[in-house]
C-alpha cells in the first residue's frame, strides 16, 4: 500500500527528530508533555479525503493532529492498520500512547459517492444512441453487482472516454472516465438488449383467481430473456384464471393460466338439446370438470345414461340430436 512510504518517513523521524522540528517550527520533544498528556485511539474512523491525519487516528494528538501519516483507501473501501505500525506512529511524535495488546487496530473507511450500475447503463445508451443504434434497446451491463465510487467532497464529472460496438454480437465494451481522467478510470463491458413490453400481475395470484384488466401492470424486459411461451397480449389474460400460483411483476406463461372452470366435477348441471323443432332440458351430473367450451362427459340423473355435451355456461352443457333418447 502507498501509505508505507510515509510509514518509512515517519520512523526516520525517531532518528531525526530536529527535521521535525525545522519542519512545523516548533520542537516536538519540548511540548510533548505539555500538548499531548493524554491520548487515546480512535478504533475505527471515517475519511472523506485520500489522507489519514494523525488527528484521525489519536484523540488528544494536539497542535499535530493535521499530520499526515498515510494515505488513505479507495472511495468506499476500507484499510486496517495494526498495532505495530500505531506504536510507531505514536513513538515518531513523542506520543504518551502504546498499545494494550498485539491485537489492537484502527479501521479506516473512506466515503464515496455512489454511482449505480443503472445510472452507468444511462450513461453508455445514451453514447449508444448518439452513435445512431437502436433507441428502442437497453444497455446491460455484463457485471450485475456493479457499482462505482468516487470521492466525495468535490464535483467529478463521469463519462464515457471510449466506446465500441459489435453489431453482429450486440456487445461493446467502453471505458469510463472521471476526475482528471488519467488515473480514474475503469472498463466495462455489456449488451445491447432489444426491449419488449409484458403484461404482467400487480400482485400475486392464487389457483383459480381470475384475472382483470385492473389486475395487470406493463414492465419493460429484454426479448432475449422471455420465455418462448410468455404471454405479451393482455387481451389473452384479462378474463382467464390462474392455473396455480403467480407471482407479481414477472411474465406470465401459457401453462400459468386456463379458462376459467364453468362446471365442477359432481356438479348438477342442464343439459339442453335444441333443434329447429323442439327444445329439450333435464338435470345430469358432471362426471369431470370443465371451462367454457370443454367436452365433458354427463350422466343423465333418471336414466344414468353417460353422454357428452359442450359446456355453454356455468352449469350448463349443450348436447346434439343423437343422444336424444339419453335425455327421456
Amino acid at each position: 500500500m502507498r501509505q508505507f512510504a510515509l510509514i518509512l518517513s515517519l520512523v526516520t523521524l525517531l532518528g531525526t527528530p530536529a527535521l521535525a522540528a525545522g519542519a512545523t517550527g516548533k520542537n516536538i520533544v519540548k511540548n510533548e508533555i505539555d500538548s499531548v498528556e493524554f491520548v487515546t485511539l480512535n478504533t475505527h474512523v471515517l475519511i472523506q479525503d485520500g489522507v489519514i491525519r494523525l488527528g484521525d487516528v489519536f484523540q488528544g494528538s494536539g497542535e499535530f493532529a493535521d499530520r499526515v501519516i498515510a494515505y488513505g483507501p479507495r472511495p468506499g473501501s476500507r484499510a486496517v492498520f495494526d498495532a505495530r505500525w500505531l506504536k510507531r506512529v505514536a513513538m515518531a511524535f513523542k506520543m504518551n500512547w502504546r498499545p494494550s495488546s498485539g491485537v489492537e487496530r484502527v479501521i479506516v473507511e473512506r466515503e464515496s459517492q455512489v454511482i449505480s450500475r443503472s445510472e452507468v447503463e444511462g450513461l453508455l445508451f445514451e453514447r449508444l444512441v448518439s452513435a445512431g443504434e437502436d433507441s428502442t434497446s437497453r444497455a446491460v451491463l455484463a457485471n450485475r453487482s456493479f457499482r462505482l465510487d468516487l470521492p466525495v467532497g468535490e464535483n467529478y464529472m463521469l463519462g464515457v472516454d471510449q466506446i465500441s460496438f459489435d453489431p453482429s454480437t450486440r456487445r461493446f465494451s467502453a471505458t469510463l472516465a472521471w476526475g482528471n481522467g488519467k488515473d480514474e478510470r475503469r472498463r466495462v463491458t455489456g449488451k445491447l438488449e432489444q426491449m419488449v413490453e409484458v403484461p404482467v400481475l400487480a400482485k400475486r395470484m392464487m389457483r383459480g383467481d381470475l384475472i382483470r384488466e385492473a389486475d395487470l401492470n406493463w414492465v419493460e424486459m429484454p426479448q432475449a430473456r422471455l420465455a418462448r411461451n410468455a404471454v405479451t397480449d393482455a387481451g389473452h389474460l384479462i378474463g382467464m384464471a390462474a392455473k396455480r400460483t403467480i407471482s407479481a411483476g414477472k411474465p406470465i406463461s401459457q401453462g400459468d393460466i386456463r379458462r376459467p372452470k364453468a362446471v365442477s366435477k359432481g356438479e348438477t348441471v342442464t343439459m339442453v338439446l335444441s333443434t329447429p323443432a323442439m327444445r329439450l332440458t333435464t338435470k345430469g351430473t358432471a362426471l369431470e370438470p370443465g371451462s367454457l367450451g370443454d367436452s365433458i362427459r354427463i350422466s343423465n340423473g333418471q336414466t344414468n345414461t353417460v353422454v357428452e355435451g359442450v359446456i355453454t355456461g356455468p352449469g350448463q352443457v349443450r348436447v346434439g340430436p343423437p343422444v336424444n333418447l339419453a335425455m327421456r
